[in-house]
């Protein structure tokens, strides 16, 4: 058999999965992503619920910090709202 050209361009650029095991390997890193900063943005909720942010250390106004806790919160809120069943299963936790 000859071998191919080595110096032939490749078949596809980017990112662009060739096979099972590609589509696999990146929607498995993508949605175990997600779980990281659904459960980051959780934590950060539940702390923010507990700290009062106008005083030391950090001497945000009242209106910045009902900005922060109001956006963590909002997004904590509309996270919780997705379904992970089927998240979980494709990630093997369910």
């Amino acid at each position: 058999m000859i071998p191919s050209d080595p110096t032939a361009p490749p078949e596809t650029i980017g990112t662009q999965p060739r096979n099972a095991a590609e589509v696999n390997g990146l929607v498995g890193t993508h949605l175990r992503g997600f779980i990281a900063n659904k459960n980051a943005i959780g934590q950060d909720h539940d702390w923010l619920i507990t700290v009062d942010l106008k005083v030391a250390p950090y001497f945000f106004t009242q209106a910045q910090e009902d900005s922060i806790k109001s956006g963590i919160g909002d997004l904590d809120t509309a996270l919780d709202g997705v379904d992970m069943t089927t998240i979980s299963r494709l990630v093997g936790m369910g």
